[in-house]
């Protein structure tokens, strides 16, 4: 399997610039092509009452009238990059119209949640609702952290879950066109994660991959994670996310929250 098909989600928000520079990045390396969703409806408005109505209208006419600038935008910088791109608008809300074409597509990148600007807010994805509900990889690139041209390093955070599995498998495209790949367990109550990370690296290795095992025999694993991610210098962060149910971490804190919310690198999920 290669990465052919690059989902992007375009919008006029203040994570536009870093993720459109990561998707062209990875375009590159993985030959793979750029389709740009740009959506109309703004996300999280109801289409009822006259008054919502009259608002709703009023958004769609600003985001017809900023899509001219966004689009000269991606096809100058596809055009610079020397990658294929392509830019589809559609009706949709934003969240709705992503979930429809992630089927259709090798890898989705989209911005952490940020409320800043109202573009910030009419943009937001929602990256956690993407991956659970969907059946393919999402890519969460931070905002206004130093954008990777490649991905030399990756980071692989891991545990013998269904969620970490469905992660890598999905990531080993990528992976394998690393320099180095890092896989990281973290001492749980599982005793046996240490020697699942040995496997896991030994899986990769024969896939090409340029795979080592470390093992942190002490600490929180929501600490642990964000630390060795600058120390090794991933350009790139794989875990599979909820790998128990989003309540549970609500109420207790959890990996998957904490890393949403401040991703530390480019996060590559998938639940």
């Amino acid at each position: 399997m290669s990465i052919r098909t690059i989902l992007l989600h375009a919008a006029p928000d203040s994570g536009f610039n870093d993720r459109l520079a990561f998707a062209i990045g990875l375009a590159r390396q993985t030959g793979g092509q750029l389709r740009a969703v740009y959506t109309l409806y703004p996300a999280g408005v109801p289409r009822v009452g006259r008054a919502l109505s009259i608002y709703v209208n009023e958004l769609v006419r600003e985001a017809k009238e900023k899509e001219a600038t966004l689009k000269a935008q991606f096809e100058a910088a596809v055009a610079e990059a020397g990658v294929t791109g392509m830019w589809h608008t559609v009706e949709g809300e934003v969240t709705a119209a992503l979930r429809d074409e992630i089927t259709f597509s090798d890898v989705t990148i989209v911005s952490e949640t940020r409320y800043g600007t109202v573009d910030d807010e009419l943009a937001a994805t929602l990256p956690e609702h993407l991956a659970l509900a969907c059946n393919g990889p999402v890519i969460v690139v931070p905002t206004g952290k130093k954008v990777p041209g490649r991905l030399g390093k990756v980071l692989v955070a891991w545990k013998p879950s269904r969620e970490a599995g469905h992660a890598v498998r999905f990531a080993l495209p990528i992976l394998a066109l690393a320099d180095e790949v890092e896989v990281l367990t973290v001492e749980e109550a599982k005793s046996d994660v240490a020697a699942s990370g040995a496997k896991l690296a030994a899986y990769l290795a024969t896939h090409g991959v340029n795979a080592k095992h470390r093992h942190v025999a002490e600490g929180s694993a929501a600490t642990i994670i964000p630390q060795e991610t600058q120390k090794f210098g991933a350009d790139l962060l794989v875990m599979g996310i909820y790998s128990r149910s989003r309540l549970a971490e609500m109420i207790l804190g959890g990996v998957t929250a904490s890393l949403l919310v401040d991703p530390p690198a480019p996060l590559f999920v998938a639940h």
